[in-house]
């Protein structure tokens, strides 16, 4: 089990004062967001209900990147301290989700449109992510069960690790539990009241996540939510041996091809 107490995150994050700056964000990140907006928002409709205001051109998205960084430039040097690089890296990502969602905004796009363009590019860059987890564990195992557990945990120690994130490990036979008890980007982004924002932006890509790991997610609620905690349930359903004409025995080889790398 893993309990950090909110005493032990305040003095990390007085160990480590700094927020990740806008600088290194822009350098880092530019090149991704940047992709990653070009190939979910270029060519989408720019309202869900009036044809007439067309789709998202070339030209629209270097004015909306323009304005996001400008955005992100403003809001960076206010960012909240944390104490591990990935929940500083995950905040400055946080801010600039919601630079694009302002941007969006300021174009008259509604709002849960918006977060849904939003959230689309971001899934774009998580999934590069989610792929070395999967690569390492389809490397380590060929459980379907392992493999999740494997990628879970790999996610775990960078860049959702303590004491920046809080988590209880919870038993879970055909998979990996845990709750989440302090989440960076929830905090940033429900003091900003863009808690919308973070449940359609991040929290709602780590379904897609678990699939990409073989597996399914189950989650009551959200901090972001308004929920106590996150209760992530990741699972792996193996298929039925009858089913897939596989033997009545579990063979490893013969469930890990099922599951593909």
């Amino acid at each position: 089990m893993t309990t950090i107490s909110d005493d032990r995150v305040a003095v990390a994050a007085r160990q480590h004062p700094h927020s990740v700056p806008a600088s290194v964000v822009a350098v880092t990140f530019r090149p991704w967001a940047g992709w990653a907006a070009r190939a979910a928002i270029v060519g989408r409709a720019r309202s869900r209900t009036d044809p007439g205001r067309g789709r998202f051109t070339r030209a629209d998205l270097r004015r909306l990147l323009g304005s996001t960084w400008t955005r992100f430039s403003r809001l960076a040097p206010d960012l909240p301290s944390e104490p591990t690089v990935g929940s500083r890296q995950n905040v400055a990502l946080a801010a600039l989700t919601l630079a694009m969602l302002e941007a969006l905004l300021e174009e008259g796009i509604e709002r849960t449109y918006a977060i849904e363009l939003v959230g689309d590019a971001c899934w774009k860059v998580y999934a590069q992510w989610g792929r070395l987890p999967r690569l390492m564990s389809c490397l380590k195992s060929r459980d379907p069960l392992q493999r999740v557990r494997t990628s879970v945990n790999l996610f775990l120690r960078f860049p959702f690790n303590p004491p920046g994130y809080l988590f209880e490990d919870q038993p879970e036979p055909q998979g990996r539990a845990l709750d989440i008890d302090r989440c960076p980007v929830s905090d940033y982004l429900v003091s900003r009241g863009a808690g919308d924002l973070a449940v359609g932006s991040w929290c709602n890509l780590d379904f897609e996540l678990a699939r990409m790991w073989g597996g399914t997610l189950e989650r009551s609620g959200s901090l972001a939510g308004g929920a106590p905690l996150c209760d992530f349930r990741f699972k792996v359903a193996l298929p039925s041996a009858t089913k897939v004409g596989l033997p009545t025995h579990r063979v490893d080889g013969e469930m890990g091809a099922l599951q593909g790398c």
